[in-house]
Order: C-alpha cells, then structure tokens, then sequence
C-alpha cells in the first residue's frame, strides 16, 4: 500500500542541536528498498502528544525520540516493549491503526557495538556517567548479557531510585564520589550518558583507566572534547 511505498520518519528531541538520525534513517531505508524521507524535529516536552498526534495524522510511520522525550513518551503509548518498560524508556515510536508502539534499541545497538570491538559484553565492567533514560537502556541490556559490572553514577540517586527498580544487579554511586572514583578505576568500559558534551567534562579523563574503552552517547559534528 501507500504506507510501503513510502515511509515518512523522524527524530524528536530538545534542543536537537545535533543530530545524524535523519541520516541512518534515509540510509537504513535505501537498504530495505524502501523510498522514504526523515527530518529533524525540535519538541520540547510539553510539545510531545500534540507533536506525535499531527505526524500520525499526517502519515508518518514512526520517530525515533532523544533526549529529554525517552520517559515523557510512555503514557501516550498503547504498547510497550519489556526492554522499553523495564528500563522506562523508549526512543522509537512507530504509528500504526491499533495504536502506538514504543521501544527501545540503545541497549542491544550497545551490546552489538561492543561485540564488533571484540569486546565480550561478560568480561566487561561499566561504569555509566548518568542515570536517565540511555542509561537505564544500557544498563538493562548488559545485565541480560551477563556483565560482570554494571554501574551507573547519578548527581541524586535518591531521586532516580524509583526509575532504576526494574533493572536489579546495578549498583548506583553518587557523583564524584569515593565510590565513583573506585568504579573508574577498574571500569573497562566508560559511558557519558549526561548531556555534558562541550567544554564541561563527565569526568577527567585521568581518573579513569588507561585500559578503559570510553564512549561519548552525546555526538558532535566531530568527536566532542572529552
């Protein structure tokens, strides 16, 4: 039908300063032989249901959705996958007749871009600088893959306890901790999961491990300076 013939895509986020979705999107399309279009939507939050109501309207198949929306998304949703549900987060919305669709593929792309390294996801030890919605996602699927260690280092703790309940088996430290430092130390592998991507580190790349692989989910044109 027409829905096939063309798939009309995009990505939300705010303040989407920079974003390569539309890119993937146009490519992972061209793949599938499929023609189609996606575009770089600016939604803040309060936006989101009117945002997501006029492109099902309009006829868009799906968007994929970054920060601040991966939570905000949920209660507009008819189905949840359990990665999506358990982790609280989603960045991936499809529109079909019987409802809206919401997952979640940060976690298993991680796990895969850490197999291409040769890196087996249960030899590793992680520390995730942050604890929204990427994190969780990350966190869930290194667990499901048998990580040796899965941290994740929050500025409150306390106020993202209630989020992390359905991802057991990771421990979260407070930031610039003692114990954060402990997990940099012997991390094998560093996420930035914050929005910090310019001058602002995560973290000094001194305390971390030489031996450590570091990873930045936040991207620039070019790498960012961390």
């Amino acid at each position: 039908g027409v829905r096939e013939s063309r798939s009309r895509l995009a990505v939300l986020g705010d303040p989407l300063g920079f974003t390569r979705s539309p890119e993937l999107h146009r490519a992972g399309l061209e793949t599938l032989g499929l023609t189609g279009s996606s575009e770089a939507l600016r939604t803040p939050p309060a936006e989101l249901p009117t945002r997501l109501a006029d492109l099902a309207t309009r006829g868009y198949r799906g968007v994929n959705l970054t920060r601040p929306l991966k939570e905000t998304v949920l209660p507009l949703l008819a189905r949840v996958s359990e990665a999506g549900r358990l982790a609280r987060s989603v960045n991936t919305v499809g529109f079909e007749p019987d409802g809206w669709w919401g997952d979640t593929t940060d976690g298993p792309g991680f796990v895969d871009w850490l197999g291409s390294l040769g890196r087996q996801p249960s030899r590793q030890r992680v520390t995730l600088l942050g604890a929204g919605g990427a994190a969780r996602s990350l966190a869930l699927a290194l667990a499901s893959a048998g990580a040796r260690e899965v941290a994740a280092s929050a500025r409150r703790p306390e106020a993202v306890a209630e989020s992390w309940r359905g991802i057991p088996g990771v421990m979260r430290v407070a930031w610039r901790s003692v114990e954060e430092a402990r997990l940099l130390q012997r991390a094998t592998v560093v996420v930035n999961a914050t929005p910090l991507a310019g001058t602002e580190f995560p973290v000094p790349l001194p305390s971390i491990s030489r031996n450590a692989l570091v990873l930045d989910l936040a991207y620039l044109s070019g790498p960012t300076p961390w």
